[in-house]
């Protein structure tokens, strides 16, 4: 009985150890606030690796490929090591105006690696943020190239948010583990 309880308390060390070492934690240089009153900040980060040989569309992982429609989804192994940076944003509309946020205008770059391209959320639409509204919105990517979470990304806001069809300039966000 004592040596079964050793092992599975060890084994529960061992499990918990690799799944630390799989994730990190960032935090974020601040909020973007625009001169019109909306605000953008980060309000959590989860970032883990998907191991190679995973199959994309499985738990947890927000990629599935379709051929056409009605074909079968089709769940394709990765190749490599890679990256899911889930994101919740939390926008503050603090202007006269509904604030239009699409997401798919949102960027994310690693920064130490400027000849990667930046990726754009798995899934996207334009989201509305009525005047004097807190809204918190979650966002999936998967940065290609990037094969571990200790990495300091860029989230680029430029041209995501709109008030009166008229883009509003938003600075970028750093975020760093």
């Amino acid at each position: 009985m004592k040596n079964q309880f050793s092992f599975v308390l060890g084994t529960t060390v061992v499990l918990v150890a690799a799944g630390c070492g799989s994730s990190a934690s960032y935090r974020a240089s601040g909020k973007s606030l625009s001169d019109q009153g909306v605000q953008v900040g980060i309000a959590g980060v989860r970032c883990h690796v998907i191991p190679k040989g995973s199959l994309r569309g499985a738990v947890g992982v927000q990629d599935t490929y379709v051929n056409r429609v009605g074909d079968p989804v089709i769940e394709t192994p990765t190749d490599e090591d890679q990256v899911s940076l889930d994101l919740r944003l939390q926008i503050n509309n603090g202007s006269e105006q509904v604030a239009e946020v699409a997401e798919g205008h949102i960027l994310l770059a690693e920064a130490d690696l400027p000849q990667t391209r930046a990726a754009t959320p798995e899934h996207s639409k334009v989201i509305e943020v009525l005047p004097g509204q807190l809204k918190k919105v979650h966002l999936a990517f998967m940065p290609p190239g990037v094969a571990d979470c200790h990495h300091k990304f860029d989230l680029d806001l430029a041209s995501s948010v709109e008030l009166a069809g008229t883009p509003i300039p938003l600075s970028r966000i750093d975020l760093q583990n």
